[in-house]
């Protein structure tokens, strides 16, 4: 493991393994023409539970765009009230 590295969660647990980081990359142009989509890239986070809970439906060959997006629109309405308070935030960036 590199130097620095921890495998230790925000809690002090310690899970042996350093937790993967999965970011939104935009083109920058992109984001200086569209705040209010910089402001929801900025916003959103989803729990690692929820993106291996993804990752093991398309395992199990969930895997076609329908079924992915089934997937996405399926956690949006399980979480929507956090939802809807990131599309409201990313709403103002847009002024």
């Amino acid at each position: 493991m590199k130097p620095g590295v921890t495998t230790k969660l925000l809690d002090g647990r310690n899970i042996g393994f350093p937790v993967v980081r999965i970011r939104i990359v935009a083109n920058n142009k992109f984001l200086a023409a569209n705040p209010a989509a910089k402001r929801w890239f900025e916003l959103v986070t989803i729990p690692v539970e929820d993106v291996n809970s993804e990752n093991f439906l398309i395992h199990q060959g969930e895997e076609s765009n329908e079924a992915i997006r089934g997937h996405a629109e399926k956690w949006v309405k399980d979480n929507q009230a956090q939802f809807d308070v990131w599309i409201e935030e990313a709403k103002k960036a847009a002024g």
